[in-house]
């Protein structure tokens, strides 16, 4: 019977998968252990820095460079930054009376925000903040690495899990004759 040829994955799907999922695009390509392992290092990663630093870990209006590394874990980041427009949706409506920011230096409504949220007990505070930021952000810039290595492995054709080969199979070579 002749063998079924496949057509190798699709590196950009590959790559979709992994942001979306971390370990999915490994998934795809069929390293399922791989993938398994991806998943639960850069979710317990992610997931500490929230449990660390709360809803406000992940915050696109004052911790722009943070937030994107953070955004980099796909589906975790994404429920996060959720989380976090809640938050700040409720303080906003809280201070509807405030005057708006005008940029630049912190202004009066940001002040009035940070109280409010320290006042609710949200507030990240130093140093948590830091140690908050960067689990969530080295999590995503894992991730990053990883999204790379499904789409490169994708793009030339690799599937499923490497196989063992024989030369590691051997305990000890065994030596050459000498010609002498």
């Amino acid at each position: 019977m002749a063998k079924k040829k496949t057509s190798p994955p699709n590196f950009l799907l590959a790559a979709v998968l992994a942001w979306l999922v971390p370990g999915a695009g490994h998934a795809y390509i069929g390293r399922t252990k791989r993938g398994l392992i991806i998943f639960f290092t850069i979710g317990a990663t992610f997931w500490a820095g929230i449990a660390m630093g709360g809803v406000l870990t992940c915050d696109a209006r004052y911790e722009r460079w943070w937030f994107a590394a953070e955004m980099m874990t796909g589906t975790h980041g994404l429920v996060g930054w959720y989380r976090q427009n809640q938050t700040y949706r409720d303080v906003d409506n809280k201070l509807s009376m405030a005057p708006p920011d005008r940029g630049g230096r912190p202004g009066e409504r940001r002040m009035l925000i940070d109280s409010k949220l320290a006042e609710d007990n949200v507030a990240l505070v130093y140093p948590v903040d830091i140690a908050a930021r960067a689990f969530a952000g080295v999590a995503g810039l894992l991730n990053l690495l990883c999204i790379f290595d499904a789409a490169t492995l994708a793009l030339m054709g690799v599937t499923g899990e490497p196989s063992p080969t024989d030369e590691t199979d051997k305990q000890t070579p065994e030596p050459e004759a000498s010609l002498s």
